[in-house]
């Protein structure tokens, strides 16, 4: 099954002869890769496909008026939609595509090349983050995020409005009075419908503490009340002004919300719009599941390269943990928070801010241990990152909460941050 298509842009001045014997060198490295050939000049070889990222593959030279002629027709400046060109080391091939992207910029787009060996060989793991970010790009255009309640009162940097987030990441925020999900709890009670279990919930917690029986029946009934909400909405993930729900339903989100992103629909904390467009995005681009939190603690050392930093949430998706317990809520110790232990292994942190959600931090750190400190939220990592982004982080913050996924996906960021 193809997972992009290429188009194939070449002078007029060379023969049709001379042009296949061309393309056959990249035509099956591209093809193992999952592209499929869209159109050779103006012969449409198969459909266009709008849900798989377009390439151009720059044949030859004087190609740059068709080169933009395309990008014209497919929108691609209009829908700031990432242009890739693939090129190599004959025909004028890459001096015209450094032609073509100057003129890209120009016009206020982003773009990139990637040229091809000798051989007809594109680097394979550059090309595999290339189509995942472009992946990313279309699927991020696709995504309803629900924002349950507005994001809680001290979000005083985390709570750009529903038009910023659709300009800046082409996400919907679909905006859901917390009345409405108070309201599906409230009928889900009376009604005494049957509550679905969480499959080995207790079984495999390491212990259950603080919380009762109680406490886990209602964070279960709070769930089912949000997966209304996500059918009702046709929602790809949500956030949750979770603190309400301590003053008005003594109880809390955390179950619901780890229990959500690990069935596939993100969920995000505190009504936090730019956490929850990250943990939108860095599932689309990776697939992997990350996990939002606050920073702790920061320690920022001037004579080695290396800084440590604390971050803690009380709730994280169960299927990233290696250990998990089930205990109360830290702030108010109602409900059902999730106490978890990370492997010990890389990661990467990132972050998104601004006033017009234009502004992306990120890091490679790796997991030293996981605390369980009695004065922080339940679920503990302690880190290794690079100081200097550690500095950057108190010199520049971007805002109260962090995601953190397993892996290290910085270059994948930062060919997304280029393109």
């Amino acid at each position: 099954m193809a997972i992009f298509q290429f188009v194939v842009v070449s002078s007029i001045l060379h023969e049709e002869p001379q042009k296949m014997r061309l393309l056959s060198a990249f035509e099956d490295n591209l093809q193992r890769a999952g592209g499929e050939l869209l159109s050779l000049g103006s012969t449409l070889i198969n459909p266009r496909n709008s849900a798989l990222p377009l390439f151009i593959l720059v044949l030859t030279g004087g190609t740059e008026s068709e080169a933009m002629r395309l990008i014209s027709k497919e929108r691609m400046l209009e829908l700031k939609m990432p242009i890739v060109l693939l090129a190599h080391p004959s025909q004028n091939s890459l001096s015209a595509s450094l032609e073509i992207l100057a003129k890209i910029r120009q016009d206020g787009g982003k773009g990139l090349i990637l040229q091809a060996d000798t051989s007809g060989a594109f680097d394979a793991e550059e090309l595999e983050d290339i189509i995942a970010v472009c992946q990313s790009k279309i699927a991020m255009r696709n995504c309803r995020i629900g924002v349950v309640g507005k994001p809680s009162d001290w979000l005083i940097a985390s709570s750009q409005d529903s038009l910023v987030a659709l300009n800046s990441w082409g996400v919907k925020l679909i905006n859901i009075p917390l009345e409405e999900l108070l309201q599906n709890i409230g009928e889900i009670r009376s009604n005494s419908l049957e509550t679905p279990i969480i499959e080995d919930l207790q079984e495999k917690a390491e212990f259950f503490a603080e919380s009762n029986d109680t406490d886990l029946l209602k964070s279960i009934e709070i769930l089912q009340a949000l997966r209304i909400l996500v059918d009702r909405y046709r929602l790809s993930s949500l956030t949750l002004r979770c603190f309400d729900l301590v003053l008005k339903d003594k109880s809390t989100g955390c179950l619901a919300l780890s229990q959500l992103s690990d069935d596939g629909i993100d969920a995000g904390c505190e009504g936090d719009i730019p956490s929850i467009i990250g943990l939108s995005w860095i599932r689309s681009l990776t697939g992997q599941i990350g996990w939002m939190a606050n920073p702790s603690n920061i320690i920022a050392k001037k004579e080695d390269d290396l800084a440590e930093m604390l971050i803690a949430h009380c709730t994280a998706p169960r299927s990233i943990l290696s250990k998990y317990a089930l205990r109360s809520h830290f702030e108010s110790g109602l409900g059902v928070a999730i106490a978890g232990i990370f492997p010990k292994e890389e990661v990467t942190l990132f972050r998104i801010g601004g006033k017009y959600l234009e502004k992306l931090w990120y890091s490679p750190a790796q997991v030293i241990e996981s605390p369980r400190s009695e004065g922080l939220c339940r679920t503990q990592v302690l880190l290794n990152l690079p100081n200097k982004k550690a500095q950057e982080l108190l010199t520049n913050p971007l805002g109260n909460h962090i995601v953190m996924v397993r892996g290290n996906w910085t270059k994948r960021i930062s060919i997304f941050e280029q393109l």
